[in-house]
Formats: structure tokens, C-alpha cells, sequence
């Protein structure tokens, strides 16, 4: 698997690696820790270290290596696959310890970032050490909506998270539209309001931006990773035996268009505010504000968060009616329709099925129509026999992995619908899928 990471091109070997993890639970695993720790520890920015330094460090490494050759050394070889980990690990750190050195954002060398790095390390050994929490927050948001959406516009739900740090670890989020339960192999998504009941693996994300409740000590490592990007600013105070520490950070992603700006917590500008415990140092509340000119919204706030306390075994379980069937999100069938085409050209493909009523064409890249439930035949109903009258270019915004195609329709009813189909093709067959926008 190291061969993934390595910078030789054997494009054959590293596909059929691929090709065995996509059927294998135990090498998806380990390749989805490796791509998780890689990513958290290589350096956003990119130092230009100088060329004497680079010149020493490659002497000494080989000196160090004519050493060990020429010694009879008795202890235990190393594996090849884990020297050549050792090695890809080595660099990638290597780059971090130079980082903050030549940094020129001040936040990383100033004393309260010192402090805040600090807070962050004893908080990541105490959350280390919970065997169970719970937590209850309120977002800005739609309940039947995906779980990433915000808006200033909206109201508060109630959500509440549950999670078991047992093995394996089992959780759920759940609001009045959705639930998303984790039982330690796969993650299954009951949308209440249409009665669709989704399963996945359980490194597919069903819980979008909220996946940094899974693990709290990784909410601060990326925290603790971002007092190094230009742009953040940071600020802590203790007061009354709790440690206020705010962060405000920019929107990431593209916005050459600004579509997905303030749609979710990472296309935002927005300023986190953690309350931690002075003595535990354990994460006691969070606040997220979206940020636009003067304006602040508090768009998600963590009203109580409980350690170590009972969970019903039962939360992390979702029963499913009778003749009810779960739909595998991670099953995505070739299609010679959807594939080699432009996102503009797989829309056109869609609308006219949808137009001649071919629910099976449709079904190829929207896998609801499909179904057999009250939620597909209103689809079907309502979409069925439409008129095409526009498409637009395809574009991109924020963070999203696919493309928006801007469309016009005519519905039989007579309704005119303009709106953004939502189109992406990053599974391993590269088949277009609609993901939203109807």
C-alpha cells in the first residue's frame, strides 16, 4: 500500500492496489488512516528551505547509511514496506518541523498561540480517555436537508450526537429530518420525510462538516493545524475555571462564483468560539458564527456536551419497515450513458429521460427514481414528461467535488423551474450522478 504514497509512477501496480481496497474492509481501513494522518501532517505551506540545509541533511543521511552497512549490527531488520513507510512518513514530517521556523505568519510564534498549542495538546490526551459522550447543539439549518447545510436565513434545529468510543466506535446524528447511525461496519441514513433508507461503508461521510464531532481531538489538531495558515487570527482568555479560545478563518474553497458562499461551515467566513474546562481540559461548548462584512449569525451552538455516561445500544440502530429495502450509496453500477461525456451533456441526458418518462435511463445517474416508495412516485409524477427549454454552462464553487449546470425547465403542470443541477463523478467508475438541484 506505501507504493499509493510513493512518487514512482508505476501506474499499474497502484491501480490494481486500488482495485483490491475497493473490496477489501481491513486495507480500507489502514488506507484510510494513512490518507488521514498524511493529510493532517503535510504542510499547507510550501517553505523553500535553503539549499545548504537540504545538502547537509542528504550527506549526513548518507553517512548514516555507510555506518549501518559497515556495523554488524545484531538487531532486528526492518520490513522493506516499513522502512519504505519510515521514509514517506520521515519527509512529510520533516517538512512540518520546518515549517513554523520560517512561517512568516506571526500567529504561530506569538505567546498566545504558544498557549493555545498548549491548551489543544492536554485537551487531545483528556478526550483520549472518554469512553462515551453526548452531545446537544442546535444549527442553523433545514431538518430535511443535508446535514453540511447552513444559512443565516434559516432557524435553529435541535440535533444530538451520540457517540460510543467502544471497538469498534458506534455513533449517531440524528434532527427531526434525518438520522445517520454508524454501528461499527456500515452507516445507514433514514431521510424521514421521503422514507428513503441509504447505507454506505462507514468511511463514506454521510454527515458532511458534523464528521468533526466523530472525534473531538481531531477538531483540535486541525484547529492547532490552522494557527499556521495566513488569515486565521486567534484569541484565548480563562475566566471562571474555563478557557475561551476563538478562532475566525476565510471561506475555503473556489469562488470564482460564489454560489456555495455561506452554504456550509468551510464555504464560510466564520469564527469558532471553544469553551474548555481549566482543570479537565475538556471541550465544554462551541460556538460558530458566519461572518459576512459586520454582520455576525451564530449558525451552530453546542448547548451541553456529556462524558462518560450511559448509551442505549439501541440509538445505534435503524429498524426498516417491511418491503423497505437499504440502497448501498457505495454500489455505483457502470453506465456507457454517463461516462466520457461533459456534466452539461450528462444534464441534457437526464432531462430529455425524464421528458420521454425513460425512468430506467434516469435511474442510470439518479438512482431515486428508481424506487418503488411514495417519495419516487412523486418524483416521477412531478419531473415526468417536463420540457427542456435551457441548459447553461457548468461551473464550480466552494469545496464541492462536482459541477452545477445551470437548467430551465417546463413542468407539465405548466410550473417554470430554474434552478442548479448538482452533477459529480468522482466514483470509481466515473459515472455521472445527479446529487442535488431537482
Amino acid at each position: 500500500m506505501v507504493n499509493l504514497f510513493d512518487t514512482n509512477e508505476d501506474f499499474a501496480l497502484k491501480g490494481s492496489i486500488l482495485e483490491h481496497i475497493k473490496q477489501c474492509p481491513d486495507c480500507q481501513e489502514e488506507y484510510h488512516n494513512a490518507l488521514e494522518i498524511i493529510s493532517m501532517l503535510k504542510p499547507k505551506l510550501q517553505p523553500k528551505a535553503p539549499f545548504q540545509l537540504k545538502q547537509n541533511i542528504m550527506n549526513q543521511l548518507k553517512m548514516e547509511d555507510t555506518k549501518m552497512k559497515t556495523q554488524d549490527s545484531k538487531s532486528k531488520k526492518l520490513n522493506p514496506r516499513f522502512k519504505k513507510f519510515l521514509m514517506v512518513a520521515a519527509v512529510v514530517a520533516l517538512g512540518v518541523v520546518i515549517v513554523p521556523i520560517i512561517n512568516n505568519n506571526t500567529n504561530v510564534l506569538n505567546g498566545t498561540a504558544r498557549a493555545a498549542n498548549s491548551l489543544i495538546d492536554n485537551s487531545i490526551r483528556a478526550t483520549q480517555l472518554v469512553k462515551s459522550m453526548i452531545i446537544k447543539l442546535q444549527v442553523r439549518t433545514l431538518a430535511n436537508d443535508n446535514f453540511s447545510l447552513i444559512g443565516a436565513e434559516y432557524n435553529m434545529v435541535n440535533h444530538s450526537f451520540y457517540k460510543s468510543f467502544s471497538n469498534p466506535e458506534k455513533w449517531r446524528l440524528e434532527k427531526p429530518g434525518r438520522v445517520v447511525v454508524n454501528d461499527g461496519e456500515y452507516q445507514y441514513l433514514h431521510m424521514v420525510s421521503t422514507q428513503d433508507y441509504l447505507k454506505a461503508s462507514r468511511f463514506h461521510n454521510m454527515i458532511e462538516d458534523f464528521e468533526m464531532l466523530l472525534e473531538p481531538e481531531k477538531i483540535l489538531i486541525k484547529e492547532q493545524y490552522g494557527l499556521k495558515k495566513n488569515g486565521s487570527t486567534l484569541t484565548m482568555e480563562v475566566k471562571d475555571g474555563l478557557v475561551y479560545l476563538t478562532v475566525s478563518d476565510k471561506a475555503q474553497g473556489d469562488f470564482i462564483n460564489d454560489y456555495m458562499r455561506n452554504t456550509s461551515i468551510g464555504e464560510s467566513d466564520n469564527r469558532r468560539e471553544y469553551v474548555f474546562d481549566n482543570d479537565t481540559k475538556l471541550l465544554r461548548g462551541m460556538k460558530i458564527y458566519l461572518t459576512e462584512d459586520t454582520k455576525e449569525t451564530l449558525i451552530v451552538n453546542i448547548e451541553s456536551i456529556e462524558y462518560n455516561v450511559r448509551i442505549d445500544p439501541s440509538l445505534f440502530a435503524i429498524e426498516i419497515p417491511k418491503g423497505q429495502e437499504w440502497r448501498d450509496l457505495d454500489v455505483v453500477e457502470e453506465s456507457k450513458i454517463f461516462t466520457n461525456i461533459t456534466s452539461k451533456k450528462a444534464a441534457e441526458i437526464i432531462f430529455n429521460g425524464l421528458a420521454k418518462k425513460d425512468w430506467q435511463l434516469v435511474a442510470q445517474a439518479y438512482s431515486f427514481f428508481d424506487g418503488k416508495n411514495e417519495h419516487a412516485n412523486n418524483l416521477k409524477e412531478k419531473f415526468g414528461g417536463l420540457t427542456l427549454v435551457k441548459l447553461g454552462e457548468p461551473f464550480k464553487s466552494g469545496q464541492y467535488a462536482g459541477e452545477f449546470v445551470p437548467y430551465e425547465v417546463r413542468l407539465k403542470s405548466g410550473e417554470i423551474k430554474r434552478f442548479n443541477l448538482a452533477l459529480r463523478n468522482d466514483n470509481p467508475n466515473k459515472v455521472w450522478l445527479v446529487d442535488g438541484g431537482l
